[in-house]
């Protein structure tokens, strides 16, 4: 369960909207949120001490809104390179997630998405739980509106059968009475023909149903097998489904692996109105 989160914030629209969908971790069993500000040692040069206390009055405010929903908070302002002290505090305050927040409309503005995102999906071995928000436009004024809410309540959980599948299958077990319904998904590719993609349609059919027969006690278990590019696939079912939480490993077998690293993984966050919780694999 997901008792302790760190929390980065540059202090963005979407940092600050990531706040609300806190509440709802708490029935993951969370206890303890860190909230990190870094201030950038390449880009504040001699501003660094004003930028720490404009900072740690903003952070202030973001720990009094937490503390409030009843979440013991701590927070941190530091100066360094932004990517690798994330890691760092992460490691340091032994937390069970990292918290992100990005917006669906494409354009990804804040320094804690994108880049960032990618960096410490490659590098920590925490998970990583990225909120997402609907940007919308009114005149010149953007809204923002979450879509976090009732995360637990679908989710898809894409599975290529590899050891690290068999990770986040760990995890699902664990929070099984949070999720109300979940959906199991095997993606074909590369089948040479017709034949050989019915036969390994069946095949993976009776793997998911294998799997899913112990969830069936306790959750709503639906079954999925599609062929094609696994990024697409799984962003179509997402909205189709009306899916409210992917949760996916880092790694996996064949382009699996690159699901939500590289250029698809910003293809996948910019793409997906949905939250993503990235289960770190073995052996990064």
């Amino acid at each position: 369960m997901i008792q302790t989160i760190l929390i980065p914030t540059d202090f963005t629209i979407e940092s600050e909207k990531l706040l609300s969908c806190i509440a709802e971790l708490k029935n993951t069993g969370l206890k303890k949120a860190i909230l990190l500000h870094v201030v950038d040692i390449f880009k504040s040069q001699g501003l660094a001490p004003m930028f720490k206390e404009n900072a740690e009055g903003k952070i202030a405010e973001y720990k009094q809104l937490l503390e409030e929903m009843g979440v013991e908070t701590i927070t941190h302002v530091v100066e360094g390179d932004v990517n690798k002290t994330i890691i760092k505090v992460a490691d340091e305050e032994n937390v069970d997630c990292i918290v992100i927040g990005a917006t669906t409309s494409g354009i990804i503005k804040g320094r804690l998405t994108g880049r960032t995102t990618n960096y410490i999906s490659r590098r920590s071995d925490k998970i990583l739980l990225i909120e997402k928000y609907n940007k919308l436009e009114k005149g010149e004024e953007e809204l923002y509106t979450k879509t976090c809410s009732a995360k637990f309540s679908k989710v898809m959980v894409p599975l290529d059968f590899s050891d690290n599948s068999n990770k986040i299958l760990d995890m699902l077990r664990q929070m099984t009475d949070i999720i109300h319904e979940v959906v199991l998904v095997h993606i074909i590719e590369n089948a040479k023909n017709k034949t050989q993609l019915e036969n390994k349609k069946k095949e993976s059919l009776e793997k998911l149903y294998e799997i899913g027969n112990d969830l069936e006690k306790n959750l709503v278990v639906n079954y999925v097998v599609k062929e094609g590019k696994p990024t697409k696939i799984l962003d179509e079912l997402a909205e189709e489904m009306d899916i409210t939480l992917i949760m996916i490993t880092t790694h996996g077998v064949e382009s699996f692996k690159d699901i939500l690293l590289g250029s698809t993984a910003e293809n996948l966050l910019r793409s997906t109105a949905k939250p993503i919780l990235l289960i770190p694999a073995d052996n990064r």
